[in-house]
């Protein structure tokens, strides 16, 4: 690697543009840096302009198909820019792309930016600190509609609440309200004289006190403890009182103490639905619980955004930003995934959350300005897929341009090409189910249905991820307060200003700054160990964190809090150089003339340094990094010598130029292809959760669906047969009452002949309980229903009783005056002969005229009156007969209508319960068709994985030199096994090219095996 002087500076390279490092750009001044503030870092303000840093990242993902990103620079991404417009114009693609011009979205990318930081504000008002991606979440959130009104109900809402399905909330409406009931009641029953304290003590064994005779001493201790527990007038009450007021206070706490034992048997947040007694079941939480779960699985919003409102401080910041309008309701665009609008939309949001409002807006007019130029590159862009003319022609743009090693990747475009395709697959595929009522009957088929739901929501959030934006290369220089971090990083940077550089022992850099030397950025951090301010320590370690490499800069010792900090990167993995900074006063020509002719005296002590560095890497476990001896003072002092050929030898001296080769080979060989995994590994990482999730869940899912699909035939059956058993035993007791009935009819008639004679027939039918064994039947039906998990929702009702069931009977014949009758018909035949013979019925006669006359007429009335008796006599038995008979028949009728009755309660029964055996079963098999269309999309994910798998094998050949078209398939299990397929010939580049040049970036076991023997899909 040569030098060379520009305008009395050094850069690196002989080819402008070529390198890891890129080109060295003349240096700059602080204040005209243009580089962004990387994220998550705390910069000074002054030291960095991100515009151009913004300007680039927005042309990256307008051009991200043709594998170019921000690390390219603005300016150069500006040129490829232009001429993609010029090759779309020869394509006839200048106009707009489909989706319309791409302002749109960028201008609603930058007031979602906006909201989102206007919500981090109002939240940090309220005590609350929001993330940018929790304030995405916010606002998200705060566009869906209907939240405003179901805001306040989800209160207190469990996380399992919002991850369940529809199914679980039915069935929790279906089971907490009858559980609840008898604790209503009891609740309004408690005696306003006991206090709610009265818990606290034993309420048995104080029934139990209260209950002997009051002269005892349980008796009066019990009493005691429950007027402690009373208001002051229960004081008058006697025990006996205290008594019935303690039961009902005993029946709450039964009462809850049942409902206690059904909520644990049931699932967690059911108590949110139906907290206690005087709450009742919340229908307002069902309803709020019901729109949340229906946005989720419409895909509204994904999953992990809902439980944000878990968050009480986080849903009082969406009310306050409801009630002020602070987040705009209007519907988001919408653009196809694949399309430029949606990556310059979900792009945007990523890189430009966390700048400034005002270079924000400078982004958008500077857009809008621009708009005629980007809406054809966003047309050439979505053209191209369909035009491989136009493809190659592009293509061949990007060659043209000389591009650091590695900027050029289009794995991110496959990533989302891949995503696109099965996201697509999901939404298809995963459409919502209806079930019917009868569903939630089974709580083994809802527990199916919930499995299954969790699992399709979790599929659909795998798919949301977009994969991650990469800017530029960013490389932090950290060490102790005063090692000479900024004197390292101004000479990298090529900067001679001696501005920030400390004197004495003082420290200068309180905040961490970014600067750019080509496609890398410095960040130049405070010292960590810092006695008196460990806000530094935070400041640096926040940017070793984000960075892609660190220098560590050693000077004379190496702390316990130094040496914690060392042993937390390099077990981290993070790439690593350690920097022995020789700190030896450099600071006169002469003295810089002397170290430039011996710079050997100075380095002599850096062995003992480095020695430390391994001890303290091997105490952790970790590999010892490598460590390099650098004078960073006499480098930047070469920078500003007049002298330029002691200023060069100076420089070599310095040995900085091996420090930089030394990064250039850990970018290239660990930086970028580490790069390459994160990115894969940002998209791969949720598909692989999932795609392990099913594996694991879909097995048992199945074998519990099994198992309802092979009962329920059984189970249907048994229930019929239990219910035709039923029948036939309720038919079997009615015969039974209608023959004790028959026999106990001559009693009844013999009672039925007054004029109540209908309250006495009805008052005997009534106490044959035949409305008694109907009810008994219909509760039993219903019994057996429950035993199986089912509900009777439509109850044959009681027939009303009809006029006809009572009996018609004339009076019965009146047998009480068969004597008087007689006698007075015989009189009347004794006077009737006598009238005839002609004695005067005034005279008395002679005795023996008189017995003539009386028995002859006595004789007639005799026989009048044995006449008379007769025939009364037969009147009543012809009543009896005829109304027995009558009796007997109208029993008859009434026990056939019972019997009548049964066999349609039985039919009945049977063909709703058989209905609803038709309807689960229609929802067992919806259920199974949503269980095979995760077994499907399972498939799809293994694919998706396979083939992020193979687009970063291809990257890392390519960054190694090899041809990546020689890869065929591939598959990796992170941290496991890497698995390639290629063929025969090709097997020894593979492997060179994988094991050999990207050292230490896998960590898996490389397994490269020919193509003839199958590939990854076998």
């Amino acid at each position: 690697m040569s030098q060379e002087l520009v305008d009395g500076r050094f850069r690196i390279g002989q080819v402008t543009g070529r390198g890891n490092m890129g080109e060295v750009p003349r240096v700059r001044s602080p204040s005209s840096d243009t580089t962004a503030p990387p994220r998550g870092v705390v910069v000074n303000e002054t030291a960095v302009n991100d515009t151009a840093n913004l300007r680039a990242e927005v042309l990256a993902l307008l051009l991200e198909p043709l594998g170019v990103d921000a690390m390219v620079g603005s300016a150069s991404l500006e040129r490829l820019a232009k001429d993609v417009e010029a090759v779309a114009q020869a394509y006839g693609c200048a106009g707009l792309p489909p989706s319309g011009s791409t302002v749109r979205w960028v201008s609603e990318a930058v007031a979602a930016c906006v909201e989102d930081q206007e919500l981090v504000r109002l939240a940090t008002t309220r005590g609350r600190t929001l993330t940018m991606s929790e304030a995405r979440a916010l606002r998200e959130l705060m566009r869906l509609e209907g939240l405003r009104p179901h805001l306040r109900a989800l209160e207190g809402v469990p996380v399992e609440a919002l991850r369940a399905d529809l199914a679980a909330v039915a069935l929790a409406e279906r089971v907490l309200p009858g559980a609840l009931e008898p604790c209503r009641r009891a609740d309004q029953e408690w005696p306003k004289e006991i206090w709610g304290s009265i818990r606290e003590i034993d309420v048995e064994r104080a029934l139990s006190d209260l209950s002997r005779p009051r002269i005892t001493r349980q008796a009066a201790a019990a009493r005691e403890l429950v007027l402690q527990h009373s208001i002051s007038a229960a004081q008058d009450l006697h025990n006996r009182d205290l008594l019935k007021r303690l039961e009902k206070v005993r029946d709450l706490i039964a009462a809850e103490e049942s409902y206690e034992k059904v909520l644990s048997e049931r699932l967690e947040w059911w108590r949110w639905l139906g907290p206690d007694a005087r709450l009742g079941f919340r229908s307002d939480r069902r309803d709020a619980l019901v729109w949340a779960i229906e946005a989720r699985d419409t895909g509204a919003i994904s999953g992990s955004t809902l439980e944000i409102l878990t968050d009480d401080s986080a849903r009082a910041v969406i009310e306050h930003g409801l009630s002020t309008a602070l987040v705009s309701t209007t519907a988001s665009l919408e653009a196809p995934a694949t399309s430029s609008a949606a990556r310059l939309a979900t792009g945007l949001l990523a890189v430009a959350s966390q700048t400034d409002i005002n270079k924000q807006r400078a982004l958008e007019s500077w857009y809008t300005e621009n708009a005629k130029l980007f809406d054809r590159v966003a047309a050439a862009m979505d053209a191209r897929r369909t035009e491989p003319d136009l493809e190659e022609a592009l293509e061949s743009l990007v060659g043209e341009f000389a591009l650091p090693p590695g900027a050029v990747d289009v794995s991110r475009s496959a990533y989302r090409n891949i995503q696109s395709i099965l996201r697509a697959k999901a939404e298809a595929d995963l459409q919502q189910t209806s079930y019917s009522p009868h569903a939630i009957e089974s709580e083994d088929l809802v527990r199916l249905i919930s499995r299954i739901g969790a699992l399709e929501h979790e599929l659909r959030d795998a798919v949301r991820t977009v994969p991650a934006v990469r800017g530029r290369l960013l490389v932090a220089i950290v060490g102790r307060t005063k090692s000479g971090k900024t004197t390292l990083r101004k000479a990298l940077t090529r900067d001679a200003d001696r501005t920030g550089i400390g004197r004495g022992a003082h420290r200068t850099t309180r905040k961490t700054s970014a600067f750019d030397i080509g496609a890398v950025t410095y960040l130049d951090t405070p010292g960590v160990a810092a006695k008196d301010d460990d806000f530094d320590a935070q400041h640096a370690r926040a940017a070793c964190d984000i960075a892609d490499a660190v220098i560590w800069n050693y000077a004379d010792t190496l702390r316990d809090e130094e040496s914690a900090e060392l042993q937390r990167l390099l077990l981290s993995g993070k790439p690593l150089l350690a920097v022995v900074n020789v700190k030896g006063r450099v600071n006169t020509p002469l003295r810089l003339e002397l170290f430039a002719d011996r710079p050997i005296r100075e380095f002599k002590s850096a062995a003992g340094h480095a020695t430390r560095i391994e001890q303290v890497a091997r105490s952790a476990g970790a590999t010892p990094p490598v460590i390099l001896e650098v004078h960073s003072g006499a480098a930047h002092e070469a920078l500003s010598t007049k002298d330029r050929e002691l200023g060069d030898k100076a420089l070599r001296a310095s040995r900085l130029p091996e420090l930089e080769r030394s990064l250039e080979q850990l970018l290239a060989e660990r930086v970028i292809p580490l790069r390459a995994v994160r990115l894969a590994e940002g998209v791969r990482a949720p598909l692989a959760a999932i795609h392990d999730r099913l594996i694991e869940e879909l097995p048992r899912i199945e074998f519990a669906l099994g198992e309802l699909e092979r009962a329920a035939p059984s189970e249907r059956a048994a229930l019929l047969e239990a219910f035709r058993i039923a029948g036939r035993n309720t038919r079997d007791r009615l015969e039974a009452e209608r023959h004790r009935a028959k026999e106990r009819l001559p009693d009844v008639v013999r009672e039925l002949g007054g004029a109540n004679y209908a309250q006495r027939w009805s008052d005997f039918v009534i106490g044959l309980g035949l409305e008694a064994l109907v009810s008994s039947l219909d509760n039993e039906l219903d019994q057996e229903t429950r035993k199986r998990g089912k509900v009777l929702r439509a109850r044959a009702s009681a027939p009303e009783p009809q006029d006809d069931e009572y009996l018609e009977i004339r009076p019965r014949p009146d047998t009480g005056g068969v004597g008087t009758a007689a006698v007075k018909g015989a009189a009347t035949a004794l006077l009737g002969s006598v009238a005839a013979k002609g004695i005067p019925k005034k005279l008395a006669p002679p005795p023996v005229l008189v017995a003539d006359y009386v028995l002859t007429p006595l004789a007639g009335a005799a026989k009048a009156v044995s006449s008379e008796v007769d025939r009364l006599r037969q009147a009543r038995d012809e009543w009896t007969i005829e109304t027995t008979a009558g009796a007997a028949a109208r029993l008859d009728e009434l026990f056939d209508e019972r019997a009548v009755q049964v066999d349609r309660l039985v039919d009945d029964t049977t063909v709703h319960v058989g209905a609803q055996f038709e309807a689960q079963s229609t929802d067992i098999g919806r259920t199974r068709e949503r269980f095979e269309q995760l077994r499907r999309l399972r498939s799809a994910v293994r694919s998706a994985l396979d083939a992020i798998d193979l687009v970063l094998v291809r990257r890392f050949l390519a960054l190694a030199g090899g041809d990546p078209a020689i890869v065929r398939s591939a598959r990796r299990t992170p941290g496991v096994e890497l698995r390639v397929w290629t063929a025969a010939s090709s097997i020894a580049d593979v492997r060179a090219c994988l094991q050999d040049r990207l050292v230490d970036v896998l960590t898996e076991r490389i397994e490269i095996r020919s193509a003839d023997e199958g590939s990854a899909d076998d």
